[in-house]
């Protein structure tokens, strides 16, 4: 069968995933036609992605989030304003959409989190099948519990998950947890895609906490943090393309953005202290670390991607970057560690045999 792929290209989590699913379809004879990234910034795609596709590469413009000038936190209300006025470009950009899918002829449509692809799919009424995927649909499964929060960023969550997964599509709810699929509302639930790289991975002890920083304003944190723990030895990753390593006193380094770099350094860390991305988190898991969530200011999915984590029992959760947390054992919780890696590796082909409408998936 062929594919094309459509990814929300803000982050890192959805190219990742991507990868992970161009490589399970791959595996089994199948092919994907093109990838179409929607990104709001104009932002060039990280290497890590670019240097493993082989098919046609295209991006769009497509709604994203505004930071705050700190690098801390996203500021809603600018995020939406600027969504209004670019809706000319968006609605352009699902032009190119159709165009595209006109031009490959894909079997199957697969849309990781992209708001515009549904918003082609909804429009336009393809016949073709479309899979939506993402952790982002596990909030329509009984076992998930929303955080305590005011009632509007819970309403736009869900209304923004209705816009990226028309009625007619199927959801793929990537969890932590195995939990039912409900085949009447065409929604699935699949253990996490953990890349080729992690799963090879031997795990060992280094003695270091490893931070990944989705926004650099929070390095000042982790320095303040350092300055006072010396004898804790702490590595970090952020997005800086103007140094490669950079040194804060004797126990903290930070490091540019590196694929590779970054696998081996999770393998080998003590524990992993990140923003509440879904992916990194995962992997951090799957590898049996020790884990702590802190969500991005005023990003209620991270939020959501945190109080689920609990729940799996799989990470603790701060509203900062207070690393004692995850230094203190008695802070720690960690027992569905194991379990969560089963479920994994015993449903690892789950989302393929979706994906490829085995007959079992939809009876």
């Amino acid at each position: 069968m062929t594919y094309l792929f459509f990814i929300q290209g803000e982050g890192r989590g959805h190219l990742t995933q991507a990868l992970t699913l161009q490589e399970k379809l791959l595996s089994r004879g199948h092919q994907v036609l093109a990838f179409v990234v929607g990104n709001d910034h104009d932002v060039a795609l990280p290497s890590f992605f670019t240097e493993q596709i082989t098919s046609p590469i295209l991006t769009i413009a497509s709604p994203g989030f505004v930071v705050d000038k700190e690098g801390r936190g996203i500021k809603i209300i600018s995020s939406a304003l600027i969504a209004i006025k670019n809706l000319p470009r968006y609605w352009r950009s699902i032009q190119t959409i159709k165009k595209t899918i006109e031009q490959y002829q894909p079997d199957v449509l697969v849309s990781f989190y992209e708001p515009l692809a549904g918003q082609y799919y909804r429009i336009y009424k393809d016949s073709r099948p479309l899979f939506c995927l993402g952790h982002q649909y596990f909030i329509d499964s009984p076992s998930f519990k929303f955080p305590l929060s005011s009632k509007l960023p819970r309403l736009a969550f869900q209304f923004y998950n209705r816009l990226t997964a028309p009625s007619h599509s199927q959801k793929i709810a990537l969890s932590f947890t195995k939990e039912n699929d409900n085949p009447k509302k065409n929604f699935w639930v699949c253990p996490p895609l953990i890349r080729r790289e992690i799963k090879q991975q031997k795990p060992s002890d280094n003695n270091f906490l490893l931070i990944y920083l989705l926004n650099a304003g929070y390095s000042r944190d982790i320095i303040n943090w350092s300055t006072k723990h010396p004898d804790i030895k702490i590595e970090a990753f952020w997005n800086n393309p103007e140094q490669e390593v950079s040194y804060f006193g004797s126990n903290l380094i930070f490091h540019h953005l590196s694929g590779s770099k970054f696998i081996s350094k999770l393998s080998d860390c003590h524990a992993y202290t990140s923003t509440a991305g879904f992916d990194s988190i995962a992997e951090a898991a799957y590898l049996q670390k020790q884990i702590m969530m802190v969500p991005t200011k005023n990003h209620f999915e991270q939020k959501c991607n945190a109080v689920d984590a609990t729940r799996a029992k799989i990470a603790i959760t701060s509203d900062n970057f207070n690393l004692s947390l995850i230094t203190q054992k008695s802070t720690r919780s960690s027992s569905g560690l194991t379990t969560f890696k089963e479920w994994v590796d015993n449903y690892d082909n789950k989302i393929v045999n979706i994906l490829e409408n085995k007959n079992k998936y939809f009876t």
